[in-house]
């Protein structure tokens, strides 16, 4: 596979990125953007979990682009606690469209902040094929906007962890209009430390299904 540093702009804000594609020369491919986990907590977009999807995901035909969120890294701005980091998404979703290598489909993945910025901001369902959430925190679940969108979305999450409740996550989803894929791993905790090979193939699948 080829990884490629790119930065793009939005909102006159500057973000760092890298691309990573595979390099059989069997392409375009379907693209998907990948949101990191809390900055204020260490997240950034060399995380475990970030980098096991976006390697993982070029390895089965997938063009990813993973980014730090404003204020992390090289990239401009300061911290908003989930209000604007929307829009680098959106800046974000546009590049990777628009890199030579990637078709019309566009998947869109989340790990926890991430998820929560994804789960915020309806404006984004718009511009996404297929959403992927990773261990979304409860509260960022319960008055999301997805509720009402068709676009098709996965749920992944570990039974051990101890910021999103399954048990209140089963019933919050039947409130959506179109039921998110739920898929809960035994001994799986928040931070998915050794558990990363047996998360890519399952958000991989999703993908495949509804990009490929």
């Amino acid at each position: 596979m080829r990884q490629s540093a790119v930065s793009f702009q939005t909102e006159g804000l500057s973000f760092e990125g890298v691309m990573v594609q595979p390099d059989d020369g069997s392409g375009p491919w379907p693209g998907v953007v990948i949101c990191h986990p809390h900055p204020l907590h260490g997240g950034n977009m060399d995380n475990n979990v970030v980098l096991a999807l976006a390697l993982g995901l070029a390895e089965e035909g997938f063009v990813t682009l993973r980014f730090n969120f404003r204020g992390v890294g090289g990239s401009e701005g300061e911290h908003t606690e989930g209000e604007k980091e929307f829009q680098e998404v959106l800046g974000a979703l546009d590049l990777v469209k628009a890199w030579p290598d990637t078709n019309a489909k566009t998947g869109l993945a989340g790990y926890s902040f991430g998820t929560s910025v994804i789960l915020g901001h309806s404006e984004l369902y718009g511009e996404a094929d297929a959403i992927a959430l990773v261990s979304p925190p409860f509260r960022a679940v319960e008055g999301t906007p997805l509720k009402d969108s068709k676009v098709p979305a996965l749920i992944v999450t570990g039974d051990r962890d101890k910021l999103v409740d399954s048990t209140q996550l089963d019933a919050e989803l039947a409130g959506f209009s179109h039921s998110p894929q739920f898929k809960l791993f035994d001994g799986g905790d928040h931070f998915w430390y050794g558990q990363e090979a047996r998360l890519v193939p399952e958000v991989g699948r999703f993908f495949t299904e509804h990009l490929k």
